[in-house]
């Protein structure tokens, strides 16, 4: 009550027993005056019973608006925009300024108090509900002007559309909807049912707000007046916009702001007005009408196209920001052309199946696993320089172990210097009188120092090679140059020569050979990888695309290239042999298939999907397809009704002047109810 009555303060009291007894008895007389006259008034006297016990306290003017036959039951009262329901009998009570008690009702508020007459009163006195028209009656009307109530009729579809703006609050639920469908498809396998039970709600709301009709409870009433429009300059020079105010009768009439310059040929004539219970116009004389308006000029309600789009476009972000969706459309594809699955033990039967994406293979065997050229950034490879999760399948004999006669030499130089360098050797050259005094003066004994110069020699032939350990057994050998100290050792000059060797030296010579070498174990090492990448023609290689190890072995504590130089070789070898002709096993579904140039069959597999994720796979495909249409739709009306809004006002404004000029004939008026 308070929300339609803005006048109406704090002051309320309940409703007393007689005050109701006094209410029924009143409506039973209506509906005993009104059943042979019309049935519909005993519906809506029905309609007045009270609704709550409190009684509302008024102070205020009443307009009084008749109909075609002026009869009293066809008064209508108002107090401002509400209409109000008052005993006919009552109207010799009213005065300028008129003290009112309402209740509220399921249809109009019911006066049971008007200047100190009560219903109760009148019961007793015989007056109700018995209409008589008194001419004392103090009724407010427009400085003399009559306005008729014609009728009352609710708002066309239309109408009712005109004043929903652009439609953007109706595509919320929708929009939320599309976005909670993405993030359902990249949370967490247990988190997306509840998330897809939340959507799908939203979804069938959201639809339903978008293309749902107004019930006739949410369309409002329009009443068409008949009256004279006058303008009035009530407002001073701060309201510029109200210079020119126009009433009818009381009322103050709103018109739309693009009517502005069309009104003055209907000021001071008796017009036709439809009107809503706030003032606004909706149609005035022969053209002006809202209604023909959204008819011949029809809404571009933008809003709910740009938010849909912006909802459809946020979810494929998400989707293709945080989500792989080559495997999911591969898997649904498959799913709706029907996969089969197959099995294989050995190449041949591989070979002869006829293979196809969305196939799930089940392949037993023994194979070697992959050495890949080129090492993804990022990726963990637990038997590097091995990839376990891409194994090749062929028929070739296994590949040889690697082995490289740099290494032998390697060893073979590291190997004589450690052996001499080790005190209290047993295998000492010299006699062991000469041995036990040079270990008692603290120093190390080279015995076979022309040993060492040779397979320094056989390791290091490139002149710029082991250039310290060169130039350190120059200075031992007391020699000019390298090739002079190789031409005492190839002549001979060399032979039955010990060096003495204080331990620091033999501890820096130690150093100079390990550094040495390590250079010929690191680049041999990785020379062997480089040649286990080279698979021979033919064969197929089986690969993981999400990194699965298809052996069993378990993985290595500390990667190859974590180890030393020298360690790194020998971890390759234990690799090669484990890896080279190794028991594999492969599931999953094929998501890709191609042959290289070296004849090599490639297949791809994805662990076969089950349950939720299996679910989420199929899912991902449909709303791929809906969000990317929603999109592409959505965007294009957009723009097509953005550039037809800012256009629509222009258009109607054209058309009016065309009316105003006699230039085209305007709408027909509907035929009044």
């Amino acid at each position: 009550m308070s929300a339609s009555f803005p006048f109406v303060k704090t002051k309320q009291r309940k409703l007393n027993p007689e005050e109701r007894q006094a209410i029924a008895a009143y409506l039973r007389g209506l509906d005993t005056a009104s059943e042979s006259a019309d049935p519909m008034l005993t519906l809506r006297h029905q309609r007045l019973m009270p609704q709550g016990d409190r009684v509302y306290s008024v102070t205020h003017a009443i307009t009084r608006y008749a109909l075609a036959g002026d009869t009293p039951s066809q008064h209508r009262y108002f107090l401002d925009n509400q209409e109000i329901h008052l005993p006919a009998c009552w109207e010799k009570y009213i005065a300028d300024e008129n003290s009112l008690e309402l209740i509220k009702t399921a249809t109009l508020p019911l006066v049971i108090t008007i200047n100190g007459h009560t219903l109760a009163e009148s019961l007793h006195s015989q007056q109700l509900p018995t209409p008589t028209l008194g001419g004392a009656a103090s009724i407010r009307r427009s400085e003399g002007d009559q306005v008729d109530l014609c009728g009352v009729r609710r708002e066309t579809l239309a109408e009712y559309q005109l004043h929903q703006r652009s439609g953007a609050r109706r595509a919320i639920p929708t929009a939320l909807a599309l976005i909670l469908l993405g993030v359902a498809l990249i949370v967490p396998p247990t988190l997306m049912p509840w998330l897809l039970a939340l959507a799908t709600p939203f979804l069938g709301w959201g639809l339903w707000c978008l293309y749902r009709k107004p019930s006739a409870g949410q369309c409002k009433e329009i009443h068409l007046l008949r009256g004279t429009p006058k303008r009035w300059g009530l407002f001073g020079e701060s309201c510029g916009e109200q210079l020119s105010n126009i009433s009818v009768g009381t009322l103050d009439l709103l018109y739309p702001p693009h009517w502005q310059p069309y009104i003055h040929p209907d000021i001071g004539h008796p017009t036709d007005i439809e009107i809503y219970q706030n003032r606004q116009v909706v149609r005035q004389g022969r053209f002006l009408s809202l209604s023909d308006e959204a008819t011949q000029f029809p809404l571009q309600p933008w809003g709910r196209n740009a938010l849909l789009g912006a909802a459809a476009l946020i979810a494929l972000l998400l989707l293709l920001t945080t989500q792989s969706l080559t495997i999911p459309l591969k898997i649904s594809t498959a799913w709706l052309h029907g996969a089969q699955t197959l099995s294989a033990t050995s190449v041949k039967q591989l070979t002869e199946m006829p293979l196809q994406v969305g196939d799930i293979l089940d392949l037993r065997g023994n194979g070697m696993c992959h050495v890949p050229t080129f090492y993804k950034e990022g990726e963990r490879y637990p038997f590097m320089p091995f990839d376990c999760s891409a194994i090749y399948w062929g028929t070739a004999s296994p590949m040889a172990e690697p082995s490289s006669d740099t290494i032998d030499n390697a060893a073979a130089l590291q190997s004589t210097v450690t052996l001499q360098l080790t005190v209290g050797d047993s295998d000492s050259k010299v006699s062991p009188a000469l041995a036990s005094a040079i270990q008692k003066s603290g120093m190390i004994l080279l015995d076979d120092f022309v040993g060492i110069v040779l397979k320094t020699e056989a390791l290091c032939a490139q002149k710029n090679e082991c250039t310290r350990l060169k130039n350190s057994l120059v200075n031992l050998g007391n020699s000019k140059s390298w090739p002079a100290l190789l031409k005492k050792a190839h002549g001979g000059g060399l032979e039955g020569v010990n060096v003495l060797m204080r331990p620091a030296s033999a501890r820096q010579l130690t150093n100079i050979v390990n550094s040495a070498v390590s250079s010929f174990y690191y680049r041999e090492t990785h020379k062997a990888a480089q040649q286990l990448a080279v698979t021979p023609p033919g064969g197929v290689l089986i690969s993981s695309d999400e990194g699965h190890q298809w052996v069993a072995h378990p993985q290595p504590s500390v990667s190859l290239y974590d180890y030393s130089p020298v360690d790194q070789w020998r971890e390759l070898e234990n690799l090669s042999r484990l890896l080279l002709n190794t028991p594999f096993r492969a599931h999953g579904v094929i998501t890709e298939i191609s042959t290289d140039a070296n004849g090599t069959r490639h297949i791809m597999l994805h662990s076969q999907p089950a349950g939720l994720t299996l679910w989420r796979y199929l899912l991902m495909t449909p709303l791929l397809l809906a969000l990317c249409v929603t999109l592409a739709v959505n965007a294009t009306l957009f723009v097509r009704r953005l550039r037809g809004a800012l256009a629509r006002i222009p258009a109607i404004q054209h058309y009016y002047e065309q009316c105003i000029n006699h230039k085209i004939i305007p709408f027909d008026l509907p035929p009044r109810p």
